[in-house]
C-alpha cells in the first residue's frame, strides 16, 4: 500500500478523537453531561467504550475537550487590538466583552456544563484551558498596556472574573449579551480607574 494511501496510527487516533469529541458536544449541550454516557457517546461515533478509553480520554476529558474545543473557535475570532486604534481602554474592553458575551449565549449550555463540572478535569486539561484563558485576555492586555495601565495581570484578572458575573444573568435569566454587559459596566469603570 502506497504511503500516501494511509495514514500514521496517530493521525487516525486524533480524527476519531475530534469526532468524539464533537458527538459529545452535541450530546452534552443537548441533553448535559450527567445525562450523557461514555457507552452512548461511543455508540454514535460507530465505535466501543473501549476504543473511546483507548483514544487517552473519560468522560471528564471529552467535558474539558469539547471546552477546548469551542474556546479554539473563540480565540480563532478574535480580533487583536490596535494601536493606532482611537478607543480608550475602557470603551475597547466593553466592545470585547459584549462579542464575547454573544458568543458564549449562543454556546450556554455547554459553558453551563463546563461550569457545573470543570473541577472535575485533569490538571493537564485545567492548564490548556487556562493557555487558552491567555489568549482571549490578551487584546485586553494590549489595550491596557496601550493606556499604560499598571496592574494589567491583576485588572485582566479582575475584569474576567466581573465577566462572570456578568454572564449568570444569561445563563439565570436568559438575558441577552448588552444586559450581561450592562451589569457590570459600572464595577467595570471602577476597575479600570487610575
Amino acid at each position: 500500500m502506497n504511503k500516501n494511501q494511509t495514514q500514521p496510527k496517530s493521525d487516525k487516533a486524533q480524527e476519531r478523537l475530534l469526532i468524539v469529541v464533537k458527538i459529545a458536544h452535541r450530546l452534552f449541550a443537548s441533553r448535559g453531561y450527567e445525562d450523557v454516557g461514555i457507552r452512548e457517546i461511543a455508540k454514535e461515533a460507530g465505535i466501543s467504550p473501549i476504543q473511546v478509553y483507548r483514544l487517552g480520554v473519560d468522560k471528564h476529558d471529552l467535558l474539558a475537550e469539547v471546552i477546548l474545543l469551542v474556546n479554539q473557535k473563540m480565540i480563532e475570532g478574535i480580533q487583536p487590538f490596535t494601536g493606532s486604534s482611537q478607543i480608550s481602554a475602557l470603551n475597547f474592553i466593553e466592545g470585547y466583552l459584549l462579542d464575547l458575551y454573544k458568543q458564549d449565549i449562543e454556546i450556554k449550555s455547554i459553558r453551563q456544563e463546563g461550569a457545573a463540572f470543570g473541577w472535575k478535569w485533569s490538571e493537564k486539561y485545567e492548564a490548556l484551558i487556562i493557555d487558552q484563558l491567555m489568549q482571549i485576555l490578551k487584546p485586553i492586555a494590549d489595550a491596557l498596556a496601550h493606556d499604560k495601565y499598571d496592574e494589567i495581570d491583576a485588572r485582566c484578572y479582575a475584569i474576567w472574573s466581573l465577566y462572570y458575573a456578568g454572564y449568570r444573568n444569561a445563563v439565570m435569566n436568559n438575558a441577552d449579551a448588552q444586559v450581561c454587559l450592562d451589569a457590570i459596566q459600572p464595577s467595570l469603570a471602577i476597575c479600570l480607574k487610575r
